[in-house]
């Protein structure tokens, strides 16, 4: 079911446009979580690229245990239970920030809304209808929590925390090219792949900024290529990516 915004369309216009990535985002596009009839926004205004990362606090979520744990300090404040996407709608690996925090919105989202900048759709941390899927892939990509866990995990997070959801990327084909602006699955693929030869990327965040440009540049200069920071087939051979 598409959603509705409750605030009318110019504020529609404002949260696409503005709230999330403009490169993900369009406002005929579907929710990639739940199914549901309405939400509110709460925060809308927020220019995603220049929401800073909180510091000292951080989401972690293991896939592989279906549990969430809310850190600060490095020490875990709160551990949760959750359900993560199903095999063919999986939760997106990497490493995300909080955007935006909703509340209200009912449905299949509960009780509270975390939304996190993945630049291929939108997903978020949310409450649910269905508490019985808690523990299981069972979602269309976003974390599942019981609603009275997400209430509670709501109070602590702050717009900029840092989320990174731990798993195996999502396998997909690689452009030839990768190049500073790009952003995409396989975009994410790379960062890791530099990241494990060695060569920071800075943040696994499935966009080619700066920080990727630089580990790109780092590698070619390692093996003598020419220093671009454009990521080509021979760059990605050196990855063991193709």
């Amino acid at each position: 079911m598409k959603r509705r915004l409750l605030q009318g369309s110019a504020l529609a216009a404002v949260f696409c446009l503005l709230l999330l990535t403009p490169e993900a985002i369009r406002c005929q596009q579907r929710i990639n979580c739940e199914d549901g009839d309405e939400f509110r926004i709460d925060n809308p205004g927020v220019v995603e690229s220049a929401i800073p990362l909180v510091p000292n606090e951080k989401i972690v979520i293991d896939t592989a245990r279906y549990r969430l744990t809310f850190y600060r300090n490095d020490q875990a404040v709160k551990s949760y239970p959750v359900a993560i996407g199903a095999p063919k709608t999986p939760s997106p690996v990497g490493e995300w920030k909080v955007i935006h925090k909703g509340g209200s919105w009912g449905g299949g989202f509960g009780s509270r809304w975390l939304g996190i900048n993945v630049p291929w759709g939108i997903y978020g941390i949310h409450g649910t209808n269905k508490p019985g899927s808690i523990g299981s892939p069972s979602s269309h990509g976003c974390i599942r929590m019981f609603n009275q866990h997400v209430i509670e995990l709501y109070k602590m997070v702050k717009v900029g925390t840092p989320v990174y959801i731990l798993g195996n990327p999502q396998p997909v084909p690689l452009r030839n090219e990768f190049r500073l602006k790009a952003t995409g699955k396989d975009v994410l693929i790379l960062q890791f792949a530099l990241r494990k030869a060695g060569f920071n990327p800075g943040r696994a965040d499935a966009r080619y900024g700066t920080s990727t440009e630089t580990a790109v540049k780092r590698l070619q200069a390692f093996y003598g290529l020419a220093v671009t920071g454009i990521a080509t087939i021979n760059e990605q051979y050196l990855l063991g990516l193709r």
